[in-house]
């Protein structure tokens, strides 16, 4: 007979109902944890609104962290009882990208992966299949509190981020979207050596925190032109015709078609343009400002867990300021319209365990 556990689900856009589902069965290569903490993603928002990423009948999730309760025999390092992260991604090892080696490219990735086509962390348990310590499931110093190893994921996407926009010492970056991605992004710049980061949104608490995170100056685009406000602070940039913002980086956060055109305006000619949000609508540019600045445009996606890790632990970046608010697992849905309330909430947590 089996075994049952209590999970929330997305039955359809805006529904979410906490019932009794099967609880994972792990095979010789898996772990099962028992959940902790599981943080609600922007991607987990668009999916509720929309449905976008995900089928009805989704348990998702994938921000987590929790202690160990059963091991593979063929999974070396783990015991049950080890506080643990992970997160599962499958490959199909077939197409141009897995033979590339660009393994994150597979179009088969994410109905493989935790939260979107596998079982998430919004549930007691969650299984992380072909469990490898140090790639996908990763033990967590004592230093780490419970609230913000459920943090490591999101904080990962800034780490990459900043990473694969050669953010070095000296630079000056702009973030548009100061949400928990774009706090991610400012304290990686930080981290990283930038000089000057600038956060920009319209959301009073999210300005709040990302002043208190790291950011040097912060501006409300609610009060003003965000360019001349931009301008103003790093400079005027000339470019073919026209002047513009003077930042080495740019990161674009917000997923909203408006600061994806900022983007263009506050990057310097030759600088670099990070987008790691998610929009829910296109966006119309003006590429003739990709002609004549030259800016390198890259998206970045996927984190990378073990020097996320290593930051959280030293210090360099902290994220638990921004957990917000934390909700048990049978009130998923007021957690959801709680993470909709961008004036009230960073990052709220669903606790299966609270």
């Amino acid at each position: 007979m089996a075994r049952l556990m209590k999970a929330a689900v997305l039955e359809a856009a805006e529904t979410i109902m906490v019932k009794d589902v099967p609880q994972p069965d792990i095979g010789p290569t898996d772990v099962l944890i028992r959940v902790s903490n599981c943080g609600i993603c922007g991607s987990d928002i668009h999916s509720f609104k929309t449905g976008m990423y995900v089928e009805a009948g989704q348990v998702m999730g994938h921000e987590f962290v929790g202690r160990v309760a059963e091991v593979g025999a063929d999974v070396a390092g783990l015991s049950p009882g080890h506080r643990v992260t992970g997160f599962s991604a499958g490959f199909c090892g077939e197409c141009n990208a897995c033979k590339a080696g660009q393994f994150i490219l597979c179009a088969a990735l994410f109905q493989n992966s935790t939260g979107y086509g596998r079982p998430g962390a919004f549930a007691e348990f969650v299984r992380i299949e072909n469990a490898e310590l140090g790639s996908n499931i990763h033990l967590l110093p004592d230093v780490i509190d419970d609230m913000a190893a459920a943090m490591i994921e999101p904080m990962s996407i800034g780490i990459t981020a900043a990473a694969s926009a050669g953010v070095k010492p000296g630079d000056k970056v702009i973030v548009l979207g100061c949400g928990m991605i774009g706090n991610a992004c400012i304290q990686a710049a930080k981290a990283a050596g930038a000089a000057e980061v600038l956060g920009i949104d319209i959301s009073p608490l999210r300005l709040k925190l990302a002043r208190e995170c790291g950011a040097d100056d912060i501006f409300d685009a609610r009060t003003g032109d965000a360019l001349r406000w931009v301008m103003d602070r790093l400079g005027a940039a000339p470019y073919h015709y026209n002047v513009g913002g003077n930042a080495d980086v740019v990161f674009e956060a917000a997923g909203i078609p408006l600061t994806i055109q900022q983007s263009l305006e506050m990057v310097r000619p030759g600088g670099t343009i990070c987008i790691v949000g998610l929009p829910e609508v296109a966006a119309p540019i003006d590429t003739t400002k990709i002609v004549h600045k030259m800016p390198t445009i890259i998206g970045s996606l996927g984190g990378d867990f073990v020097a996320t890790i290593e930051k959280m632990a030293t210090g360099a970046i902290d994220p638990r300021p921004l957990a917000t608010h934390r909700f048990a697992l049978e009130d998923a849905s007021a957690a959801f319209a709680k993470q909709l309330q961008v004036e009230e909430s960073m990052k709220v947590m669903i606790s299966p365990d609270a």
